[in-house]
């Protein structure tokens, strides 16, 4: 709840907006294959606590890589919905793929092999993974844009930080050449 009252707090928005709803979906996904990972490396901590946590239930640890694997698949479909419903570029989508691929991958080899090692690669990718995420969301937003930055001058230093990563990202895409040279990009699903 914290982060979605900052953001209204930040942007002036409601809770129920769809980007502040992204948000809370992304960080509530997010958590899940961060602390099954962090409470499957530490179990025998938690049971010597007296801790119920699923990892400390079961001796194998499936029930636990199941629900690393399901949360990561779900957390994989927020860069498609964030462009479905116009929120960010498709690109988002698109970058959204290659980032999720790696930690689906990931949480898929910590199923296949329930180590504390792997639990461990689960864990610190998903440390490298929200912030990646939230550039990503940030770089690609539509809704930003549109935003008024008033007199504020850290947003407008933001606003102008945002726009140079632009930039230098639609001078690195292929995408964007093509884009700019023809109104056919077989990318383009949303303007």
């Amino acid at each position: 709840v914290p982060p979605l009252i900052g953001w209204s707090a930040a942007t002036g928005g409601e809770i129920l907006d769809v980007e502040c709803l992204l948000l809370g979906a992304t960080l509530y996904l997010w958590q899940m294959p961060h602390f099954f990972a962090l409470s499957y490396m530490h179990r025998v901590d938690y049971a010597r606590g007296g801790f119920k946590m699923v990892p400390v239930l079961e001796e194998d640890g499936e029930r636990t890589a199941n629900l690393v694997v399901r949360y990561a698949w779900y957390l994989s479909t927020i860069p498609f919905i964030s462009s479905a419903a116009g929120v960010t570029s498709t690109m988002f989508g698109l970058e959204g793929l290659l980032l999720n691929a790696y930690a689906l991958n990931v949480a898929h080899d910590f199923k296949r092999n329930r180590t504390n090692a792997k639990a461990r690669k689960v864990f610190l990718t998903s440390l490298g993974y929200l912030p990646c995420f939230l550039m990503l969301f940030l770089i690609h937003s539509k809704t930003w844009d549109e935003k008024e930055s008033e007199d504020n001058v850290i947003r407008k230093e933001i606003d102008s930080y945002l726009q140079w990563i632009r930039n230098k990202g639609r001078q690195l895409c292929i995408h964007e050449s093509y884009q700019n040279n023809s109104a056919d990009c077989p990318v383009l699903i949303t303007k």
